[in-house]
């Protein structure tokens, strides 16, 4: 043990209540408890229950942030450190007694960290009242998890950054204003949407654009950036431990998604939706846990998902309608005669307050400014997608019956040609061509007397072994 250093304090005056001194000033030992209580409330650390554990958050001055046991013990221990050392009081067992007591004391029998305000958002110089516009200082009270490290600015402009931006995306730039403003907001329910940014070009600097201007918007500990396999689990991705990393963020932003077909499950719905889900974590037990990260992929060919219809209305795809930027000076040069990327960074704040007011506009609409091109790029999408699989997503049953034999092949196609119908979708698919996919999907057809919800056939006919559609579609 290090030897205790009992140089007399300057004046009994600065002596504070936790540390124990002789008349001459000298230090003979510290009250644990008050010097714990002083360093939470000098540098407030607070332990939630969590999933049957305790979960760690300290206080920044802006937000909360999350940390580990280890980490919260850590913080602690420095905390208490340089308290010791301002009074000559510092040893190895004191610092650590403080620290095992400061644990102790932070732990919280509520969590005030589940629902998080959407009405007010933490900035470092302030925090932003969303229907007011007022900026009012920030509060550990406010128990936010999604601070900026940015200073908002209300009065300033962004002329640069919207340059840039309406230079990539062209009639789509104010859709991706209220999008962005948007993922401020930590819920997601007002607006369902998925966005996929596609840059058939390649190399027109739409990366660059999201690294120097969009990350430091939002905030990088805002931020994750899962791809849609990991979320979805296909392509030999594993799911079970990637949802987890998207808790507490307000986006999650991937912008290399793979040409290979993504099967996506229903799980990607209920994300964005903002509903709870079960999730698990390493080394812990499954918990309940509701998300509200803004999902954001980039491509650079339109992507190849195996949705629903109730998914698929969700997602826009968002065009970039600059040219190729790699390796062609001139277009360089042509950019750098239209925005400043030195003056566009420091106007990040000015841009966050622009972008939110945005928000507040396509929320009192009650929808996004989507161009003709987003609509036009969906459209395609949408059309170019195995629509028969997305017919079997929404209507085979949830709990499979040995019906002793399936839907007929006639029934099905009928059944196919209503769904199109009831969701607006025009399809040129030719009925020798679906049958055709449905071998391929595995279906196997059959003659058979027994029919689903239907009367049994005095001849057997044609369907599909064991194929259960939902009984909406059989009225």
């Amino acid at each position: 043990m290090a030897e205790i250093d009992t140089t007399a304090l300057p004046t009994r005056q600065t002596v504070p209540d936790w540390l124990n001194t002789n008349d001459n000033g000298d230090v003979k030992g510290i009250d644990t408890l008050k010097l714990s209580e002083a360093i939470i409330k000098d540098s407030p650390v607070i332990g939630v229950p969590f999933n049957g554990s305790i979960r760690y958050y300290k206080y920044n001055g802006i937000s909360w942030e999350n940390l580990t046991e280890k980490s919260a013990r850590a913080y602690i221990e420095r905390e208490a450190l340089e308290k010791l050392k301002q009074y000559h009081a510092y040893n190895v067992k004191r610092m650590q007694d403080v620290s095992k007591t400061t644990l102790i004391q932070t732990i919280s029998e509520h969590n005030p960290f589940e629902d998080q305000r959407t009405d007010i958002i933490a900035f470092k110089n302030g925090t932003y009242e969303i229907e007011t516009g007022k900026i009012t200082p920030n509060q550990q009270s406010h128990y936010l998890v999604n601070g900026h490290d940015i200073e908002i600015n209300k009065d300033g402009q962004a002329p640069n950054i919207e340059a840039w931006g309406g230079y990539l995306f062209g009639n789509s730039w104010q859709f991706i204003k209220e999008l962005l403003g948007y993922a401020f907001i930590p819920e997601y329910k007002t607006f369902n949407t998925i966005a996929i940014i596609v840059d058939e070009m390649g190399g027109t600097g739409k990366s660059y654009f999201f690294d120097t201007i969009v990350f430091p918007l939002l905030g990088t500990k805002n931020i994750v950036a899962k791809d849609m396999d990991t979320i979805a689990g296909s392509n030999g991705k594993s799911a079970r431990f990637g949802l987890i990393g998207l808790f507490e963020k307000l986006s999650n932003i991937h912008l290399d998604l793979p040409d290979t077909r993504i099967e996506v499950p229903d799980t990607l719905r209920s994300l964005s939706g903002g509903d709870r889900i079960d999730v698990e974590a390493k080394n812990a037990d499954a918990l309940s846990l509701k998300f509200y990260a803004l999902f954001l992929f980039g491509a650079n060919q339109t992507p190849n998902i195996a949705v629903n219809v109730a998914l698929s209305q969700r997602i826009k795809i968002v065009p970039v309608t600059a040219p190729r930027a790699r390796e062609r000076p001139q277009e360089q040069a042509k950019r750098a005669l239209l925005w400043d990327e030195k003056q566009a960074i420091k106007e990040v704040g000015a841009f966050a307050y622009s972008v939110l007011t945005a928000y507040q506009q396509a929320k009192k609409r009650g929808k996004f400014s989507t161009s003709d091109e987003i609509e036009t790029a969906t459209r395609e999408w949408l059309e170019r997608q195995d629509l028969i699989t997305m017919f079997l997503k929404d209507t085979i049953a949830d709990n499979e019956t040995d019906l002793g034999g399936g839907a007929s092949v006639s029934q099905t196609w009928d059944l196919f040609q209503i769904w199109l119908q009831e969701n607006g979708i025009h399809s040129k698919l030719q009925r020798k061509q679906f049958n055709s996919r449905m071998e391929q999907l595995g279906y196997e057809k059959i003659k058979t007397r027994l029919h689903q919800t239907s009367s049994k056939t005095d001849v057997p006919v044609w369907s599909w072994s064991g194929l259960s559609l939902d009984k909406y579609f059989n009225e």
